[in-house]
């Protein structure tokens, strides 16, 4: 986020804008992914590293199910006409958190980030469904509106992205340290 002088109709005006895409801060890769142990066969068997995959699996099962809830919880049915576009929904925004973590945020996405990836995932579903309605129909408005949300989308990806990456860069380096004392006021490691 930036502070910029305003311009146009806003001109002087000062205002927080995202940061364009060429401003946007270097990223924090995550961790590697544990490798688990395997059997000539590749079969899974004891060990560290089955134990770190099993554990990161369950971690990922909870996560997903909060995920769920921010594209909310409305779930249309089969054969509803939104139904793929609901499905586009998830899996995109399933892949791009992946992708935010494992490339941006430090193997880590907080839940501010996680909202605005979410709220791009519906604006994206959305103007898919409007541009094919609108494109169906010959309606010029909906595919506008369509743009707009896109649009809309595209911004809420680079918010996310620069926050991801500021949190990662101000998360503490050591998993047991306490980011924030009981009483509120921040802890410096």
């Amino acid at each position: 986020m930036a502070l910029r002088r305003g311009h146009g109709n806003g001109a002087g005006q000062p205002r927080i804008e995202v940061l364009p895409a060429d401003e946007l801060p270097v990223g924090v890769a995550g961790p590697a992914r544990p490798v688990a142990n395997r059997n000539g066969a590749g079969e899974f068997v004891a060990g560290p590293g089955t134990t770190d995959l099993a554990r990161k699996g369950a971690h990922a099962a909870h996560a997903a199910r909060q995920l769920g809830q921010l594209l909310g919880l409305w779930e249309a049915p089969e054969g509803h006409p939104y139904a793929p576009y609901a499905r586009l929904a998830r899996e995109w925004r399933d892949a791009h958190m992946r992708e935010l973590s494992d490339t941006t945020a430090g193997g880590k996405v907080g839940p501010g980030p996680a909202s605005i990836v979410s709220t791009a995932a519906i604006q994206l579903a959305a103007s898919r469904w409007l541009s094919d309605q609108g494109a169906e129909n010959g309606d010029s408005r909906q595919l506008l509106e369509a743009s707009r949300l896109a649009d809309a989308s595209r911004q809420n990806l680079l918010a996310a992205h620069e926050l991801a990456v500021r949190e990662a860069k101000e998360r503490p380096a050591a998993s047991d340290e306490k980011w924030w004392t009981p009483a509120g006021e921040e802890h410096k490691p």
